[in-house]
């Protein structure tokens, strides 16, 4: 080590010095790297072809990875907008039973309070729905269309067109545009 911290000033000396010495050989060794050799290995057809097969291969594995966490969070938003489809399609009858009541109100002046109460109770009721996306299917005066409607009776009716809803026995929801109840209707035929 003490010849490493001695200092000289003879250049011939330094040259005889193992540092510099090994200076030297890396300069060599840089000179190497700086001529082209070409050590890279030919790939045959064969290879090239199983290459490009790998490569496709992966292509379609990523393609349907990318398909598959698409399709999942499509399902993850039907799902949570068909949540309470359900528990709703189970209220619907007590909905009916609400839309009954306020038909068969009598012009009693004693239960005129109690009837308005029942009004704004099936009006809350309609708006609650209406903010998990059901809407009523119209169905009076409208062509008959079997995605929506479900006929129970036809009668001859000249006032209007054929298969056009002439009668409404229950009404009909969807939620979000699917369809949770059908209209029970009766129709026209000429």
């Amino acid at each position: 080590m003490e010849h490493a911290n001695k200092q000289t000033d003879n250049p011939s000396e330094l040259e005889d010095h193992p540092l510099m010495q090994d200076e030297f050989e890396v300069q060599e060794v840089d000179e190497i790297e700086e001529e082209e050799i070409d050590v890279q290995p030919q790939a045959s057809s064969g290879e090239i072809e199983l290459l490009r097969a790998r490569n496709d291969q992966l292509m379609r594995i990523a393609a349907d990875f990318e398909n598959y966490k698409r399709r999942q969070e499509r399902e993850k938003e039907e799902l949570a907008k068909f949540a309470g489809q359900q528990l709703i399609t189970s209220l619907l009858p007590v909905l009916d039973n609400f839309e009954r009541a306020l038909q068969a109100e009598t012009g009693n002046e004693e239960n005129g309070t109690f009837i308005e109460g029942v009004r704004m109770i099936h009006k809350q009721f309609l708006d609650v729905l209406s903010k998990a996306g059901v809407t009523l299917i119209e169905a009076m005066g409208e062509p008959f269309n079997p995605e929506y409607h479900e006929a129970i009776m036809s009668e001859e009716n000249d006032e209007v067109p054929d298969e056009t809803v002439i009668g409404e026995f229950q009404r009909g929801y969807t939620m979000h545009g699917r369809l949770l109840r059908p209209s029970i209707v009766k129709v026209s035929k000429v």
